[in-house]
């Protein structure tokens, strides 16, 4: 029988020893073929059922929350601000024009325009209806409803 020495085998060395780390690493990176996949606990099941319950309650309680402000003490939703009513038509009565051998026209203007208009006896603007026109003065009738006399410039 032969025996080896320590010399002959000094060249060989490194690469002994990176086999032996390389088959330790083999023998813990890879599982076992006898070994089975524990099954999961039934604790684990539990507290993962409760945990996604638990979350879809959350959200919805986030909602809520956001809805509420936060440093407010009523704590009650913030009132969206109410869109400015808009103001309402007034008829004017700028002046008013006679020729003669033709129709008196009056000249009127609505408070939300900045439209003239001239307008006979008869005629509507909006929601007015020319009834009358004298000589410093018209009369109106508003949707139908009882007359009334508009002035110039009042």
């Amino acid at each position: 029988m032969s025996t080896v020495s320590a010399k002959s085998m000094k060249p060989y060395m490194p690469a002994l020893i990176l086999a032996g780390f390389m088959l330790a690493a083999l023998a813990v990176w890879l599982p076992g073929a006898h070994s089975d996949p524990a099954p999961e606990p039934p604790v684990l099941k539990e507290i993962d059922e409760r945990l996604s319950s638990g979350s879809a309650r959350l959200s919805e309680l986030m909602q809520v929350t956001n809805a509420r402000p936060l440093f407010h003490a009523s704590r009650r939703p913030v009132a969206e601000p109410e869109a400015p009513a808009q103001p309402k038509a007034v008829l004017k009565l700028l002046g008013i024009i006679a020729e003669d051998g033709s129709e008196t026209r009056a000249f009127v203007k609505l408070s939300t325009s900045s439209n003239l208009y001239r307008i006979g006896k008869g005629e509507t603007i909006g929601k007015w209806r020319i009834v009358d026109i004298g000589r410093e003065e018209i009369t109106v009738s508003k949707d139908g409803k009882k007359p009334y006399t508009l002035k110039i410039g009042g």
